[in-house]
């Protein structure tokens, strides 16, 4: 009995063993197994924060605006025209000769037109009218939009602006600041481009005529900061997504820009204007880029670009082409190449950092024959530079070029601040 007993003990113990390792294979494998789901969830997590799921990218459109300095016309120039011509018709091939491809890389191009034309005889300084091949030229090289409103547009009266509407409505170039009555600048102003969904507003205005009557009905934006609050109301009511100031101001042959430009900027923005491009100083002005403020990372998702610019204003854009050569920089005229960024998904736009370079105008003869614009680091680096001056006229041109470019990039004029 005892010895049943004992083998009964036995065996329970023994079954009680076999459950207990059963028992500990289960546990195990439960645990190995909730180690490897642990640890594919983990690597899963993790993989989401690093390797984000496909997904289509983010569609954006790039509009690029650029401008350049004051286009004049000056009797040097006419008289080289006309001599381009054999004396029988005005010839501007060389004008825009080596600037057209870098305007035609914009969407839009804009430059201020400062004289009148279509109105003989001919003239330079005090009073401009020029032949509307400069006009033709200026189109066909890539420029979408003349500034009217400048110091000068009114120098012919009434005959000057009647002719000079009329050929730039037959060639079908856009202009704004002047307008053929009050009526028609309160319908058509803030002119309005809108490129690739972007609502763009060109608000143009100049701080005088030079004291020459502004004939009736004609209508001239002038300085005046209640009827220029006005027009960018309409900018706002037409919904524009972004208002450009294309303001003439400012004092002749300054590098740094007036008191009067300053408290103007600051108006304009407070106003909602995004963009300040001047004219009218025919040098090279100061340029401020004001940068959006760093969100910060915990709402950096929130804001359309972290670091991107804000606001900027470029007091003047310099000459782009005249007879001027005293002070030196007023041969130097600015490229200014603007690029706005649109999300279409979520239909935010941004301005990118823009980028600048600097002309040359050389006069009859300091080049080619007649008077051409060349934009200078790419023309420094060319055999044009480096073999082409084979006159003393050239040499000096070229020499004077050189120096003057080193005094304006040693000024920094543009400089990029943070709000």
């Amino acid at each position: 009995m005892a010895y049943i007993y004992t083998l009964i003990i036995n065996s329970l113990r023994q079954i009680m063993k076999n459950f207990s390792n059963c028992v500990k294979i289960i546990l195990h494998r439960q645990f190995f197994s909730t180690v490897i789901l642990l640890a594919i969830t983990s690597y899963s997590a993790s993989a989401t924060v690093s390797f984000q799921p496909y997904k289509l990218p983010a569609s954006s459109d790039t509009i690029k605006i650029s401008f350049t300095g004051d286009i004049m016309q000056h009797g040097g120039q006419i008289e080289a025209a006309l001599a381009m011509g054999d004396g029988l018709n005005y010839v501007y091939d060389n004008a825009f000769k080596y600037m057209t491809a870098k305007f035609k890389e914009a969407d839009l191009m804009v430059a201020n037109m400062e004289m009148t034309v279509g109105t003989k005889p001919y003239s330079g300084y005090p009073n401009f009218s020029a032949p509307v091949e400069i006009a033709k030229a200026a189109k066909e090289s890539g420029i979408g939009l003349f500034l009217m409103a400048n110091n000068h547009i009114a120098d012919k009266g009434e005959i000057g602006l009647k002719n000079t509407f009329a050929y730039y409505e037959s060639i079908g170039e856009p202009t704004t600041g002047v307008y053929k009555s009050k009526k028609e600048e309160i319908e058509q102003d803030p002119v309005i481009f809108t490129i690739k969904g972007v609502k763009f507003a060109f608000v143009n205005f100049t701080y005088d005529t030079n004291g020459m009557p502004v004939p009736d009905p004609y209508y001239v934006n002038l300085m005046d900061s209640t009827e220029v609050k006005k027009i960018i109301a309409r900018a706002r009511d037409k919904n524009a997504d972004i208002i450009i100031a294309c303001p003439h101001w400012g004092e002749e042959y300054h590098l740094e820009p007036s008191a009067e430009q300053e408290q103007w900027a600051k108006m304009l923005f407070r106003e909602g204007v995004r963009v300040i491009v001047g004219s009218h100083p025919h040098v090279p002005e100061e340029g401020y880029i004001y940068m959006e403020p760093d969100p910060g990372p915990e709402i950096a998702g929130n804001v359309s670009q972290s670091g991107s610019v804000n606001k900027m204003v470029f007091y003047s854009m310099g000459n782009y082409i005249s007879n001027q050569s005293d002070p030196a920089y007023t041969q130097v005229g600015t490229l200014l190449q603007l690029t706005f960024i649109k999300d279409n998904f979520t239909g935010k736009i941004s301005i990118a950092m823009p980028k600048w370079e600097y002309t040359w105008c050389f006069r009859s003869g300091e080049f080619l024959q007649d008077y051409t614009v060349v934009p200078i680091e790419d023309f420094i680096n060319s055999e044009d530079y480096t073999n082409g001056a084979v006159t003393p006229k050239q040499k000096v041109a070229f020499s004077k070029m050189a120096h003057t470019y080193r005094f304006i990039k040693e000024k920094h004029l543009i400089k990029i601040e943070d709000e």
